[in-house]
């Protein structure tokens, strides 16, 4: 077989596949389960109606058994199941709840009519309900994708700044080091472990970001978790590296358990922290907790400079870049662009601004209610 005949079956057999994908062939063992207590559910609720509707008023039925296809279409893949159970919905709605009871009758004044119509609305529900979740999937995908994209470009910047110098910092010292003075040659280190430490932040980001890029559909596995735990790890962390900063931490007395993954909220609140003290200039940082409805939130004030107007459209984007950095060169774009990627995977907002009274606020609220929850 040649290259070319080769790539076209290779070509064929991928449409095929993704043909398959979409109709939801093969069907998995959770949508056949869904499919079918959906379709059981909704039988049963039609019989219990029935039996104590003395009027014997059966209009609700079809709203019933287009409820279930609807619901069919939209918790499984592709959109056959859908049309499956409205075929047996249009079926189940003849043979059991339509007089006479428990026998299949065409010849009843009427009901090809009916038939038809609803077997019409149920196909087209099941289509339209599938194409619709198609289409967020593949809205939700390439927004993922611009994310990612745009967190490399902020990356590509970040990593060289540092090790550029890096570099530069030994090689003063490897063809220099006669020349230098003792107070020389220690600012050099200073620099050179400040860049090493910059850049062991960035590799943290890095693999935060992966351990959701690696979920399925973004998202992350949360658990139960201690709020006031997670801010007083990431203040311990944050002091550590800045110990001149002083920073005022206010929580609930009662323990705040809110559904995350610890570790990764710890990093969201360390770069808020750090973009503080290193774009803002701050030195003095509040962290609140509070409940607000069915949400966590977390807010991290600063005194410093404030955001930059124009940045304040673009902040997690990956792209924004301070002016006002400590050192000149480090860029805020990828802490916030983490911050934002984490937030979103917890099915949480984050936003920033300026304090009418100076400084900046971050506002992050996570939901207390956890995906186990919701089912």
């Amino acid at each position: 077989m040649d290259k070319k005949a080769y790539r076209d079956r290779l070509r064929s057999q991928d449409k095929r596949e993704r043909t398959a994908a979409s109709l939801g062939l093969p069907y998995s063992g959770r949508d056949l389960a869904i499919a079918f207590g959906l379709y059981l559910a909704a039988v049963l609720l039609c019989l219990f109606l029935r039996n104590i509707d003395l009027h014997r008023d059966t209009s609700y039925v079809a709203v019933i058994f287009l409820l279930d296809v609807f619901l069919t279409a939209y918790w499984t893949n592709g959109y056959i199941l859908g049309i499956i159970t409205a075929v047996a919905g249009v079926f189940s709605v003849d043979y059991i709840f339509t007089y006479p009871y428990w026998h299949i009758s065409f010849t009843l004044t009427g009901f090809p009519l009916t038939f038809l119509v609803m077997m019409t609305i149920s196909v087209l529900t099941a289509a339209v309900t599938s194409r619709a979740k198609q289409t967020e999937t593949v809205r939700r995908e390439a927004e993922r994708e611009k994310m990612y994209a745009d967190l490399l470009r902020a990356v590509s910047h970040d990593i060289r700044t540092p090790l550029t110098g890096i570099v530069g910092a030994t090689n003063v010292l490897l063809e220099q080091d006669g020349e230098l003075t003792q107070e020389q040659r220690q600012q050099l280190l200073r620099s050179t472990n400040e860049d090493a430490q910059w850049l062991i932040r960035i590799v943290e980001n890095l693999l935060s970001i992966t351990r959701i890029h690696n979920s399925e559909e973004a998202r992350v596995k949360k658990a139960p978790e201690a709020a006031e735990e997670v801010i007083g790890s990431a203040v311990a962390k944050t002091q550590k590296h800045y110990p001149d900063v002083e920073v005022h931490v206010s929580v609930p007395h009662e323990l705040m358990m809110v559904p995350m993954d610890p570790l990764l909220i710890e990093q969201v609140l360390v770069n808020l922290m750090e973009n503080a003290v290193i774009h803002g200039g701050t030195s003095r940082i509040d962290v609140t907790l509070s409940q607000q409805g069915g949400d966590a939130v977390f807010t991290v004030a600063d005194n410093g400079g404030g955001i930059p107007l124009h940045l304040l459209n673009k902040l997690f984007d990956g792209a924004a870049r301070s002016d006002r950095s400590s050192d000149g060169k480090r860029s805020m774009g990828i802490g916030l662009s983490v911050c934002r990627t984490v937030v979103l995977a917890h099915g949480g907002t984050i936003r920033g601004e300026n304090k009418k009274d100076g400084g900046a606020c971050f506002t992050v609220t996570l939901p207390m209610k956890g995906d186990d929850d919701e089912d």
